[in-house]
Formats: structure tokens, sequence, C-alpha cells
């Protein structure tokens, strides 16, 4: 087995060097540096000690947990209570199953391979990627993989997920608030992929069969920065707000942040704009109004990603490769009817 001392002498830099960019320790390092070691330990396929030793032991017991964001710089990701529910419950199910969890959030497949390789996983729950992304490496780390929240666009592609009925969450949530009268609702949402982008489907095939038409200023990007989604929220009030009845949030973190944004414009919910949301997390209790939503079982998500990982890790039989859990509409205060 190749060492770390071996592959030092390969890029000609000292083990040290070739440590830090094992642990990711690479702020201090050369472009140059970086790709020269880098490509000496992809080519060599290594595995930490650690994990080798491991691995004598009839398997590391290891199930790595991946949270993809190329946005991690702006967020911590677990101050959002959809991401710290999921972790809480993957944590459970994978100690329950007799397994150990090691979590990392990553900004590129590149980043999350390597890591995969140095914790010598045996299989791998990830959220916030694309089967795609890993089509190939898949194979390369010969580890089952199950996604979390993913929706491939070739159809041949065989890989195992768990998600939601996100299509039928925004089209249930859509149908309701026309019922109630309201025919200019606005879609707000930090990306037209994923869950995202079904549940704006969702919402626009809603609008598409009662007659509503759909133009592209009808739905907003937002930032994922802070500051920077609090002044778009405050160029909406003063610009766009008077087109709309209803604002349609993608999730619940979103929907009550408006909320707040907004009162601090004097403007009131649902008296001058009604808001929705999506997930039916504790944000949707505690703001207020509280929020009508569309209501998803989180903690079985995870659930039901590690009992398909660890059935993949067994080679048992897998007969649902592609579950959808399934939503529930929430009515509670944030909706006002439309007069006619």
């Amino acid at each position: 087995m190749i060492t770390i001392k071996d592959m030092a002498q390969l890029a000609g830099v000292s083990p040290t060097t070739v440590t830090n960019v094992l642990h990711g320790r690479t702020n201090k390092m050369s472009k140059e540096t970086l790709e020269k070691v880098q490509e000496v330990i992809d080519n060599s396929n290594y595995v930490s000690n650690m994990g080798a030793r491991m691995l004598a032991n009839y398997g590391s017991k290891i199930i790595g947990v991946i949270m993809h964001f190329d946005y991690r710089t702006d967020i911590n990701i677990i101050q959002d209570p959809f991401y710290a529910e999921l972790m809480g419950s993957l944590e459970r199910r994978i100690r329950e199953m007799g397994y150990y969890m090691m979590f990392y959030t990553s900004g590129s497949v590149k980043e999350s391979l390597q890591l995969a390789r140095s914790w010598n996983v045996e299989g791998l729950i990830i959220n916030g990627s694309t089967p795609e992304a890993w089509e190939g490496i898949r194979e390369e780390l010969n580890v089952p993989i199950v996604f979390i929240d993913s929706y491939s666009n070739k159809s041949e592609l065989k890989y195992y997920n768990v998600g939601l009925d996100d299509f039928e969450g925004g089209y249930i949530m859509t149908k309701h608030l026309i019922r109630l009268g309201h025919k200019k609702i606005a879609f707000f949402a930090t990306n037209e992929v994923g869950v995202d982008a079904e549940r704006q489907k969702g919402y626009r095939e809603a609008l598409r069969e009662n007659h509503i038409t759909f133009s592209p200023n009808d739905y907003v990007e937002l930032y994922y920065n802070k500051s920077n989604r609090h002044t778009q929220l405050w160029e909406f009030c003063q610009e766009r707000l008077s087109q709309y009845t209803a604002l349609f949030f993608a999730s619940d973190f979103l929907a009550n942040d408006a909320i707040n944004s907004f009162a601090l414009m004097g403007v009131k919910v649902p008296r001058d704009i009604s808001v929705v949301g999506f997930d039916n997390n504790i944000f949707s209790e505690l703001c207020r109004p509280k929020l009508t939503t569309v209501q998803q079982s989180v903690s079985e998500k995870g659930y039901k990603a590690v009992e398909l990982l660890v059935k993949a890790i067994r080679n048992e039989n897998c007969e649902e490769k592609d579950i959808r859990l399934p939503v529930k509409l929430v009515v509670r205060e944030s909706v006002r009817r439309i007069e006619k």
C-alpha cells in the first residue's frame, strides 16, 4: 500500500504538504502545488491508514453524510430547521442500525470524493447534489450512494433516492390559494433546480389548469445571503408588491424571513398580502401570523435514506429505489380570502 511518504516523493513535496491536502488544509498552498499533490493522490487511490486498519476489522461501519453546498460560506445550514431535523434523524437511524456517521458540508464533488476515500466509508448519503454529478465516481468509490431530494435529468440513470412529492406540494398549495380567490400569485425560491424546480412546476400546473397566465416576472429567485435577500424583499415591496395578492415561498424559512421583513416596512400579513410556505417546520408555528404551508416528514426522509443505504451495503434486495414521500396541506392564518 502506498504511504504518505511515497506520495510526497512522487510529488516532490514534504509529507506534511501531502497530509495537509488529504485533510483539506490548502488555504495557504499555491494552486500549482495543490494540483500536483492532488494528482498523485488521485492516481494512487489512497486510503488513510486509519481507514485501512478499520477495513481489516471487516468494514469501517462508517456512513458518510455529505451536504453539498456551493454557498456554504454564506450560511450555517444547521440554522435552518429543515437541515437540523434531517441531520438529527440521519444520526439517530445510523446509530440504531449499528453504524457511525461522518458528516461534512462540501463545495465540490471532487472534495467529497477525497473525503469519502479518507474515511473509508461503507456507503454515502448525499444531499444537495445530483446523480449526474456523481456518475462514474460511484464506480470509482465502489460503495452504495443514496441521494436525498435529488432529481435526475436522465431517465435511464439508475440511482437510490429518498425525496418528496414536491410537485404535488406546489400544486395543492396553489390550488388552495386560487380557491380563496387569488389569481396574482408570485413564487419565491433560491434556485430553479431540484426540489424548488419541482415545487414551481406544481405551482405553474395549478395556474394553467385554472387558466391563469404565468409570467417570468412571477418567479423571484432569492439570494442565500441574508443582507442581499432583505434588500431584494425591500425592492420587491417598493416596486412590485401591489401587483400580487399572494406570495408562495418554497420554504418556511424564506416565508418567515419575508414576513418579518415586511413587518419592518409596515406591510401586514395577511391584511396587505397573503404568504404561504413549504415544510411545516418550527418556523411555521412561531411566526405571526402562523403560516399556511405544506407538510413534509423530514425525519421519515432521513430514516428511509439510512434504511435504503444499509440494505444496499448488505446487498439486500431494494425494490424501491426512488422513494417519494407524501405531502399534506396545512391551513393556518397567513392567507385571506379575496372577495369577488
